[in-house]
């Protein structure tokens, strides 16, 4: 209802929103065109198959949700937190690293489905790359470390 009333919204925060569906996700982004920043933190949300079209999202939030991949989505993106995310996947952090061309910050802390050798090559992938949070267990050789910081990238 809401995205009825204020279609040129552009921040929109759902932390701890857990009966919200996919399908009214979906009908919020294709009505305000205009959200850059949107914060689905602790959803019960998988956007599995679903063609979200948000083309002026910069900022993206699923810590804590079960989204495997958001790539198709958003583009533009430049900073994507996906802490503790329970979906994430290497195939997923790959196709997000790929796609999001402009993508600056992410945050991978706590997806323990990201394994160490994926996560290092795929982020090298990224010139665009300023700031990575890699998981614990993910421990970059110093060599690696050095690449990184050349390019101006931070690993937390």
């Amino acid at each position: 209802m809401f995205a009825s009333v204020f279609p040129n919204l552009h921040r929109l925060e759902l932390e701890c929103c857990y009966k919200i569906s996919d399908e009214s996700i979906v009908h919020v982004l294709r009505r305000c065109r205009n959200i850059s920043h949107l914060n689905l933190t602790m959803s019960n949300l998988e956007l599995r198959g679903m063609n979200l079209e948000a083309p002026k999202l910069k900022m993206l939030d699923l810590s804590f949700s079960n989204v495997d991949d958001i790539s198709n989505t958003c583009c533009g993106l430049l900073q994507l937190l996906i802490n503790d995310c329970l979906g994430c996947t290497e195939k997923g952090v790959k196709h997000v690293v790929e796609k999001c061309t402009q993508l600056r910050e992410i945050h991978l802390r706590d997806c323990l489905n990201v394994r160490t050798n994926v996560a290092a090559s795929v982020l090298f992938l990224s010139p665009s790359l300023r700031k990575i949070t890699s998981p614990p267990h993910i421990h970059f050789s110093e060599s690696e470390r050095i690449l990184l910081l050349q390019r101006g990238c931070v690993v937390c």
